[in-house]
Parts: structure tokens; C-alpha cells; sequence
């Protein structure tokens, strides 16, 4: 979003990187264009409700870079859980409910410092088959613990537990 696409400057210089090395990697940004990413070839797409299914499922990994500050750490990790929907594998900044939606390893990746950023990304772009598994775990985490179902199932089984 146009609020937080200041976070992909923490990972300006692995991204640059990784574009050297891959030169077909695409940065694609969605809902947000105020961004200039040297060395980087960035695809934007403007945001909207009727595209956004659309505009997830031409991802490969869900990338959420963020600065760990008192906002960030109270921030949902939505965006965690849409790309894991979508089947996605995720690399992210262990900051706040980030670090108890993704298993690090498993569904994708924490990374911590710029180093971390560029070899968890390399592993991803390189490895089709962890991409598809990492993304069919995350997928399933998120049907097991986030879907309406679910999570309208607690909120009943808590409302009840109060009265």
C-alpha cells in the first residue's frame, strides 16, 4: 500500500542483488506506485478489489519486508495470511504476529538482515519444488487456522464461554 511501500527499501539492496543474479526477476507491486527500486525491473499494478485474486495468483513469494517498531509490532500480518491463501511461500521480517503465522522453514522464511533477505529469496527462486511445497503448507495452516469457519467457530466457542 501506499503506507508501507516504504518497507521495501530495507530490502533494496538484496533485491538489487538477486536481480543481478536472476536477471527475469520482476518486483511486482500492487497499490502502490511511489517507488524507485534501482537495478530492480518493478511491474505496478493499481489496486482493487475485483483484481486482487488476479493479482496474487501472478506472485511466486509473497515478500513483507518490515522495520520492527511499536506499529509494525501491532500490525496483523494480513497480508501474510493472503498470500498463504493463495499458496504462496513467504519470506518476512520476524516482527510482531508475523513469527506465529509463518514457521520459519516450513511455510517460508523469517529474515532478519539483508544477507538473510537475499539467501532466502535465492533459495525460493531457485527451487521450484520448495516454492509448491512451502506454499501447499501454507495454504493448509491457513484453512486449519484462519478461514471464516475456523475462526467464527472460536469467536462463538468464546462469546459462550463468557456468558
Amino acid at each position: 500500500s501506499a503506507t508501507t511501500v516504504s518497507y521495501l527499501d530495507l530490502i533494496r539492496v538484496p533485491l538489487a542483488r538477486l536481480a543481478q543474479r536472476f536477471p527475469a526477476l520482476r518486483l511486482r507491486v500492487v497499490g502502490a506506485d511511489a517507488v524507485d527500486l534501482e537495478g530492480i525491473q518493478i511491474e505496478f499494478a493499481v489496486w482493487s478489489l475485483d483484481s486482487e485474486v488476479e493479482d496474487l495468483k501472478s506472485f511466486d513469494i509473497g515478500l513483507m519486508p518490515m522495520p520492527d517498531d511499536p506499529w509494525t509490532r501491532g500490525k496483523g500480518g494480513y497480508k501474510l495470511l493472503q498470500y498463504m491463501a493463495m499458496g504462496l511461500p513467504v519470506v518476512t521480517s520476524p516482527v510482531g504476529v508475523n513469527q506465529q503465522i509463518v514457521d520459519d522453514g516450513k511455510v517460508g522464511f523469517w529474515a532478519r538482515s539483508p544477507n538473510e533477505w537475499e539467501e532466502r529469496l535465492a533459495l525460493l527462486i531457485q527451487d521450484s519444488h520448495l516454492r509448491l511445497e512451502m506454499g501447499r503448507r501454507g495454504r493448509a495452516v491457513v484453512e486449519a487456522e484462519y478461514a471464516l469457519d475456523v475462526s467464527s467457530r472460536r469467536l462463538v466457542e468464546q462469546m459462550q464461554a463468557l456468558l
